[in-house]
């Protein structure tokens, strides 16, 4: 059975990308949720309205099926990632901290080198970064 989750791909404007704290996979992940199929704006929007933006866009850009290890659960899973990517106004936010945390979670913007510079990161994530390169080459 195949886990269905966005992953939203938020990029400031000097080209980082959000991520939060997830201390159960003790790791920064790109903000991620659940949904039922490809066009679940309304869950997206859902799960970034704590952030207090002004979103402009969001689309859904790509998705992937594949299988990876699970740290939760200790198995292989197969995952249907959808990709959407959030475009927002964060000139007036708190969103323009490096680091900030927002209802008891930390954030923090990584430049796409960061991303695969962090050992942890690309242990955990190096499949999410590759296809989000794989957006930004579109």
């Amino acid at each position: 059975m195949e886990n269905k989750h966005a992953i939203i791909i938020i990029k400031n404007k000097n080209g980082e990308y959000l991520q939060y704290y997830d201390s159960r996979w003790d790791c920064y992940l790109f903000p991620n949720c659940k949904i039922d199929d490809n066009l679940n704006i309304k869950n997206v929007e859902e799960a970034i309205s704590g952030l207090n933006v002004n979103v402009i866009d969001i689309s859904m850009k790509m998705d992937k099926v594949h299988t990876k290890f699970s740290q939760s659960a200790k198995v292989n899973k197969e995952y249907h990632h959808y990709f959407y990517l959030v475009k927002v106004d964060d000139e007036k936010n708190i969103m323009i901290n490096k680091e900030f945390m927002i209802n008891g979670i930390n954030y923090k913007w990584f430049s796409y080198k960061k991303l695969l510079d962090d050992k942890k990161i690309r242990e955990v994530n190096s499949d999410i970064i590759e296809f989000v390169k794989e957006i930004e080459n579109m």
